[in-house]
């Protein structure tokens, strides 16, 4: 949600660097990109989803005052997780998928579910979503319908319905 300011490509197997954030609130938890908020906000709003934190952020504050910062920053819904701290995969990426994977096989009731980063996860996740244009993150049309296509998968039979009485409606005038 954080946005860089340079204008990255993240390749499968970079990490942040140092200077990426250059020129946005040096923070730690700086404000997220205005754009982002809306966008998550109205990605919530089609879905329903949830949020779970897999973010080394999870190891600076408490679930409680990350819930207080993405009110603050203006999303609609408050994280309800955090997963595990869990090192010793071979690879930075690699780790995070296994927090990921961890928190699913805990949570058997989640069935629907992306996750989304800028670092690449796709080799052990299902859901992935990657984020590579850091400059754009969740802004990037591309990322958003490959979202809405792994959490609508239920709504869209909704949308079809809608589409379908919008059409009969056109064809009645």
């Amino acid at each position: 949600m954080r946005l860089s300011a340079s204008k990255i490509v993240r390749t499968k197997y970079s990490l942040p660097g140092a200077d990426e954030f250059a020129g946005n609130n040096s923070d730690y938890f700086g404000d997220f990109d205005p754009a982002a908020v809306n966008t998550l906000n109205q990605i919530i709003d089609q879905t329903g989803a949830e949020i779970v934190i897999a973010s080394d952020w999870k190891l600076k504050i408490s679930l409680e005052g990350m819930c207080e910062f993405y009110q603050a920053q203006g999303i609609k819904k408050q994280p309800i997780d955090y997963t595990a701290w869990l090192p010793g995969a071979p690879t930075y990426h690699q780790q995070r998928a296994t927090e990921i994977n961890t928190w699913l096989e805990q949570h058997p009731e989640t069935t629907q579910w992306a996750a989304i980063d800028d670092l690449y996860m796709g080799t052990w996740l299902t859901n992935f979503v990657w984020a590579k244009n850091v400059h754009l993150g969740i802004n990037d049309v591309d990322v958003q319908k490959q979202l809405l296509n792994y959490l609508q998968t239920t709504a869209l039979a909704d949308i079809d319905k809608c589409v379908d009485g919008l059409e009969r409606n056109e064809v009645k005038e």
